[in-house]
């Protein structure tokens, strides 16, 4: 019987000291500054690609008034989504009949056309 009381006794120091131990840790990062100082330069920066699950960026600054960009578009083809990136437009343009697409990535604040990515069936 007095081994059980002494096991009983032991585990509830250790509930007692973990419970402190956890309260210490809350309230050190409670005082702790909200800049890291800690983080490597990759973790700081902005990942290249999106991820899954992350906060958008906001924009560095509001876009100013760009006037108009002019994009050539073939007969027939035909705008179907779009997406803003910051200072960047993508625009998803496709062919007749679904055969091939392209992407047109516009620089908003150069007013121009960056790049294209042209997407093409294997029939082509």
């Amino acid at each position: 019987m007095r081994v059980i009381k002494a096991l009983v006794a032991f585990m509830g120091i250790l509930i007692v000291v973990g419970i402190g131990l956890v309260a210490y840790g809350l309230s050190l990062d409670k005082n702790s500054d909200d800049t890291n100082t800690h983080q490597s330069p990759a973790q700081s920066e902005a990942p290249s690609v999106p991820v899954a699950g992350a906060l958008p960026a906001a924009p560095a600054s509001p876009l100013a008034v760009f006037g108009d960009i002019t994009i050539e578009i073939a007969a027939g083809e035909r705008l179907v989504d779009y997406s803003l990136n910051g200072q960047q437009a993508v625009l998803h343009i496709e062919r007749p009949e679904g055969k091939a697409a392209r992407l047109v990535i516009v620089s908003l604040a150069a007013k121009k056309v960056i790049g294209q990515v042209v997407l093409k069936t294997s029939e082509q």
